[in-house]
């Protein structure tokens, strides 16, 4: 039985319709540059996987449930969460661009571990395992929140919503997550580029700079929405 009444493509037409709709409408947006931003110093697999899944869950929300998504959060919630979020991750990449992350203490050895052949053994694999995964779930976390927080409500859900009406809702998640990916694959691409030619100080305050103007553009969103 299909999930919508009225289907009026077949799964080709409608893969590729919501592929085509999804890529054009990411293709330099917002969050194309926060995967570019993102994958420049940080893990690429994380940044990619990180967008991945947030996007797959919006676009199975939108084909499925959507308008009816948008009402299940305000609006206004998501805009004033984005413009927080944005504006404390712009402060903190303009701190970690002039003061570093603060990682300096997990690179030192532990003196107790040190005193047995053994121990060092130990704390050269805790050195070399343990820093990078939790660095690679935070890459994750943050570009997946960053994602999330730029992606709500954005012109990308709304067309999602629109083709899903018109075509199989599966179809249309499927193209979806299909454009989806592929933005997040040429956004990593694209950072993978540009880090040959910028230094990690200049991309932290690019990140500060690009974060800034987006809290900026969620808090004129706030105002011209709701006009508060």
């Amino acid at each position: 039985m299909a999930l919508t009444s009225t289907v009026t493509s077949t799964p080709i037409e409608a893969i590729a319709s919501s592929f085509l709709a999804v890529f054009l409408a990411e293709i330099g947006d917002r969050t194309f540059f926060i995967i570019a931003v993102m994958a420049m110093k940080n893990s690429r697999s994380a940044v990619f996987l990180g967008n991945q899944v947030t996007e797959s869950v919006i676009a199975i929300i939108a084909a499925f449930i959507g308008a009816a998504a948008v009402k299940l959060i305000d609006p206004l919630y998501i805009q004033i969460a984005s413009c927080v979020m944005f504006l404390v991750y712009a402060i903190l990449s303009f701190y970690e661009a002039y003061h570093g992350e603060g990682d300096s203490d997990s690179e030192k050895k532990d003196p107790l571990l040190e005193e047995s052949g053994a121990g060092e053994q130990a704390n050269d694999q805790l050195l070399t395992e343990s820093p990078q995964r939790m660095s690679w779930m935070k890459v994750f976390w943050k570009t997946a929140i960053m994602v999330f927080l730029a992606e709500w409500g954005d012109k990308s859900n709304t067309t999602i919503i629109s083709l899903s009406a018109l075509s199989d809702p599966i179809l249309v998640a499927i193209g979806a997550i299909i454009g989806f990916a592929a933005i997040g694959l040429i956004g990593v691409l694209v950072g993978k580029l540009i880090e040959k030619y910028i230094s990690e100080k200049t991309v932290k305050i690019a990140a500060g700079v690009l974060f800034l103007i987006f809290a900026g553009f969620a808090l004129l969103m706030i105002f011209y929405d709701y006009e508060l």
